[in-house]
């Protein structure tokens, strides 16, 4: 009898979780029906802006970032390209964007 409880048990979970998982997604869908990120702390519109030519999503009230996959890798790979003649080292840039110290477009 107990083999029938953890089977009602078990099925109940695995709905809940696949309900939660659909929602989410669904919820995920719709802040991006306009383009632009919905920020995961505020809820409100993040802002899009370019860091070292790769364009990522910045939180203009917690100043939270978003990074897509593959993004961190371009960045690294813009910043081991640069010369430090020619630009500030890119964390020091990296780490004013996300201050908001540089509103870069």
């Amino acid at each position: 009898m107990s083999d029938t409880w953890d089977e009602r048990r078990k099925a109940l979970e695995e709905k809940y979780f696949a309900d939660a998982d659909r929602e989410a997604i669904a919820k995920l869908a719709e802040g991006r029906k306009d383009g632009l990120r919905k920020s995961p702390i505020t809820g409100e519109d993040m802002e899009q802006v370019t860091l070292m030519g790769v364009v990522i999503d910045r939180c203009k009230t917690s100043g939270g970032i978003w990074l897509d996959a593959g993004e961190l890798e371009q960045l690294i790979g813009a910043a081991k390209g640069e010369s430090a003649e020619e630009k500030k080292p890119w964390l020091s840039e990296f780490f004013q964007l996300l201050s908001g110290m540089n509103k870069a477009a």
